[in-house]
This record gives structure tokens, sequence and C-alpha cells, in this order.
């Protein structure tokens, strides 16, 4: 994402926030697919380290990567957010 589309969202959370656009106009893509192996190793983490750096369950974790079960919404949204901004969510979940 580069620094245009990040002064856009921001200027349109605003405007949401002062009741000038209403809070349905914004939506997001989260991606039908997410391949949890190749962000994980990306970041070169071992599943170990990667479920507890950024709060998964190991177990989830592994289910993912082998296929056995699918994230949800919510966790597809997540991977994304890790996989584009990595230390921002481990800035994030430090406190």
């Amino acid at each position: 994402m580069n620094g245009r589309r990040i002064v856009e969202s921001m200027e349109e959370a605003v405007a949401i926030a002062k009741g000038v656009l209403p809070p349905d106009s914004y939506t997001v893509n989260i991606p039908a697919v997410v391949d949890v192996k190749t962000i994980r190793n990306n970041l070169g983490l071992s599943q170990a380290s990667f479920s507890a750096r950024f709060g998964l369950s190991l177990h989830t974790l592994r289910n993912w990567e082998q296929g056995k079960r699918t994230p949800d919404p919510a966790a597809r949204a997540y991977l994304k957010v890790i996989e584009k901004a990595p230390d921002v969510v481990i800035k994030a979940l430090s406190g």
C-alpha cells in the first residue's frame, strides 16, 4: 500500500467519525484465500514462533497450512495484515 492510499483511507475514516460519511460506506476486500505457509516462510518463522508471535493457536496454524481447515474471514483479514505489515501487528500486540 502506498502512502497516498493510506492518506485517503485516513481521510475516509475521519469523515466517517465526523458523520460526513455513513459508517457502512467503508468496505474492505477480504481475500478468499490466504497462503498461510508462504506468509510464515516469508517472515522466516517456524510454526511455533509464528503462532506465538501473532497470538494464534499452533494447532490451528498447522490445520490451515495442511489444508485441513480454512481461516474464517476475520482470520484471513488478520493474516493479510500480518503479511503486509508484520512490524505494525507486533507493535500493536506489544501494548
